[in-house]
């Protein structure tokens, strides 16, 4: 349960460290985040402050030992949210506030969870590619910082909408074991 919750965690506060520099020279791309290529619709720029309207991730946990496989499915949807995305023009993000989300595990409700977000980091808008590198490997919740591996693409971003995709496919080798971890999802967000 502790792997899905950090699962959880990593992936919102990535999507929550998004910040385009208004420089291109600061990120290679163009101020506003140009046209994306194969991308979505990029029409403003990502600087300003971003309210969470809704956030869900779903998750795929494959492990194989000594031969067994066991699958687990786990999804996480936001309930409510007073934390603020905040992207800055110096390509610094800020993640700030509380989330509290509904968790299901193999479709089971397993209850609601707040989370306490105090994180930050640097990013990159290049079309409609964004790269988030927190600034610390761990969060401000304990947990481990998700998103070195995970992909996110800006799926619209208007003077006032915000959608970000996340897509994450991990494998890792624990103990003799073989992990894969699948993260797909989205985070909607509103301009304040």
């Amino acid at each position: 349960m502790k792997k899905i919750l950090g699962l959880l965690f990593l992936a919102t506060a990535l999507i929550a460290c998004e910040t385009e520099p208004l420089d291109p020279s600061l990120n290679g791309g163009t101020p506003g985040g140009g046209s994306g290529s194969g991308g979505g619709t990029v029409t403003a720029s990502i600087v300003g402050d971003w309210d969470y309207d809704d956030y869900v991730t779903n998750t795929t946990l494959t492990a194989t030992v000594m031969g067994n496989t066991v699958a687990s499915t786990s999804s996480n949807e936001l309930v409510s949210a007073t934390s603020v995305l905040s992207f800055n023009s110096d390509g610094t993000y800020t993640v700030v506030g509380d989330q509290t989300f509904e968790i299901f595990s193999q479709g089971i409700s397993q209850g609601n969870q707040t989370i306490s977000i105090n994180d930050s980091g640097t990013y990159v808008v290049n079309g409609s590619d964004l790269d988030l590198v927190p600034s610390s490997s761990q969060s401000s919740s304990g947990l481990p910082q998700f998103g070195q591996d995970a992909d996110f693409t800006i799926d619209i971003l208007t003077a006032t909408d915000l959608v970000i995709l996340i897509n994450s496919d991990t494998t890792q080798n624990v103990n003799g074991a073989t992990q894969r971890i699948e993260v797909d999802g989205f985070g909607d967000f509103t301009r304040q």
